[in-house]
C-alpha cells in the first residue's frame, strides 16, 4: 500500500471518527440509545446499582405484592420516656390483595415477660393493640394508602432483556420526544451533566408497558435523564404529577445507587423516601434507608436504619440496624430487629389468622395526634399506669 492510499484511509477514518463523536455529542436521540447500551452493559453488572444481584420480578411478584408471612426478634435499645430497654419476639403477616397487616409481639423489661403488643392495618388505619397495657386499643386513620404495590413485572431487568428488545427499543427512542433542556446536574462526584426531557407519546411503548405489567396508560409520560459526557446515565427521575401533582421517582448516583421517592401530601404535607446500596457489601444486599416526614405544624420525623437482604432457599431474610426514630431532633425510639420473610399462597384473611376483632376499636384522625403528640402519649402511658401496676414498678 503506497503513501497516498495509507494517507486517504487515515484521513477518512479519522473524518469517521470525528463525525460519529459530534452525532454522541450533539444528536440527542442517538445520546439516548448510547445511555440505554451502557445501561445494560455497564451499570447493569456495577455491584454499586441499586438492584444489583437482585431479580426484580421475584421481589415485587413474590413479596413486594404478594402475601408472605414473616418472624423475627426486636431490641429496643431506647424508647422515648421509658428508662429501660425492650426486647421480645415478632411474628405476622401481610397481604396487598387484602389490603391487611398484622404483627404480634412477646415483650420482655429487663428479665420480666411484659406481655403483648399488637399492630394491625387496613387500607389507610393503624391499629394498636396492647394486653400487655390492660386491653388499650386505638385506630389511626393516616389518610393515605398503605398498601401500595410495585410493578407487576413480567421480566426481571436485565441485560438479556435488553438484547432481545434492542428493535423495540431503537424504534421507541425514534417515536419518543426528546428535548436537550440546557440544564446541568452536578453529581455526588462532582461530574457534570446534560438533561435531557423526554416525552413518551400515549400509546408508545407496548414493550415496556409489557414488562411492568401494565396496560398501556391513556396519557403522555414524562420523564428526565441526566448523561455524563460519555452517555453514562447519571440520573434518570419520573414525573408522577398524573397521579400526585409534584410527585416523583428519581434514580441517582455514578452507577444508579440511590432511589427516592417523593410525594405531597394533603394539607401541605409531605413524605420523602431514600434508599442507597452500598456496594462495598459484596457478600450480601446492603442498603442505607430514610423516611422523612414533614407535617404541617413544622414537626419533622424521620426514620433511619441499615437493611440487609439475604436471600435463602424459602424466603429473604432482613436484618435492620441502627433504626432511631426521630421526632425533629428529639430522638424518640432506637434499636433493631431481624427476621425472615416467607411466601404464603395459601394465607387466608390476616385478622382472622391472627384471631383478632378491630370492630370496636376508636378510630383517631391522624391529625389530632399529629398537633399534640406528647399529649397523646402521656394520655396512653397514664391509663397504662391505672391498668398495670408493673408500669408503676418501673418509675
Amino acid at each position: 500500500m503506497n503513501k497516498k492510499k495509507l494517507g486517504i484511509i487515515i484521513v477518512v477514518v479519522l473524518a469517521l471518527a470525528i463525525f460519529v463523536k459530534a452525532e454522541l455529542t450533539y444528536n440527542s436521540s442517538l445520546r439516548i440509545l448510547a445511555s440505554v447500551v451502557d445501561f445494560s452493559e455497564s451499570t447493569l453488572n456495577n455491584q454499586n446499582y441499586l438492584a444489583y444481584n437482585i431479580d426484580l420480578k421475584d421481589l415485587f411478584r413474590n413479596y413486594a405484592n404478594a402475601d408472605i408471612g414473616y418472624t423475627g426478634s426486636a431490641y429496643i435499645k431506647k424508647l422515648e420516656g421509658f428508662p429501660y430497654s425492650i426486647s421480645g419476639t415478632i411474628k405476622g403477616e401481610r397481604s396487598a390483595s387484602q389490603k391487611k397487616f398484622s404483627c404480634k409481639s412477646d415483650l420482655d423489661v429487663l428479665v420480666m415477660d411484659v406481655g403483648q403488643m399488637e399492630v394491625y392495618a387496613e387500607d389507610q388505619t393503624i391499629y394498636l393493640v396492647a394486653p400487655m397495657m390492660g386491653n388499650i386499643s386505638y385506630g389511626f386513620d393516616t389518610g393515605n394508602d398503605l398498601f401500595l404495590t410495585a410493578p407487576n413485572l413480567n421480566n426481571d431487568i436485565n441485560r438479556a432483556w435488553f438484547h432481545d428488545n434492542k428493535t423495540n427499543i431503537f424504534n421507541f427512542v425514534r417515536n419518543i420526544k426528546i428535548d436537550k433542556s440546557g440544564a446541568k446536574y452536578i453529581d455526588e462526584d462532582g461530574t457534570e451533566c446534560d438533561e435531557f426531557n423526554i416525552t413518551i407519546p400515549k400509546g408508545q411503548g407496548d414493550f415496556i408497558w409489557k414488562l411492568l405489567g401494565m396496560e398501556t396508560p391513556d396519557h403522555d409520560i414524562k420523564c428526565s435523564i441526566y448523561l455524563d459526557s460519555n452517555n453514562h446515565t447519571r440520573k434518570i427521575t419520573f414525573d408522577l404529577s398524573h397521579k400526585t401533582k409534584g410527585a416523583y421517582i428519581s434514580v441517582y448516583g455514578k452507577d444508579l445507587s440511590t432511589i427516592e421517592i417523593y410525594s405531597p401530601l394533603p394539607d401541605s404535607e409531605q413524605v420523602r423516601v431514600t434508599i442507597t446500596r452500598n456496594g462495598e457489601t459484596n457478600y450480601t444486599n446492603s442498603f442505607s434507608d430514610n423516611v422523612t416526614y414533614t407535617t404541617s405544624v413544622g414537626k419533622v420525623y424521620t426514620l433511619d436504619c441499615n437493611v440487609l437482604l439475604n436471600y435463602v432457599d424459602d424466603g429473604i431474610k432482613v436484618e435492620v440496624s441502627d433504626f432511631a426514630i426521630n421526632e425533629n431532633e428529639k430522638t424518640l425510639a432506637e434499636g433493631y430487629l431481624k427476621g425472615k420473610l416467607s411466601k404464603n399462597e395459601n394465607m387466608g384473611d390476616v385478622f382472622e389468622n391472627a384471631i383478632v376483632d378491630l370492630s370496636n376499636v376508636t378510630v383517631i384522625d391522624w391529625n389530632t395526634i399529629k398537633n399534640d403528640t406528647a399529649s397523646f402519649i402521656d394520655d396512653v402511658i397514664s391509663q397504662a399506669r391505672d391498668n398495670v401496676s408493673i408500669f408503676n414498678f418501673f418509675e
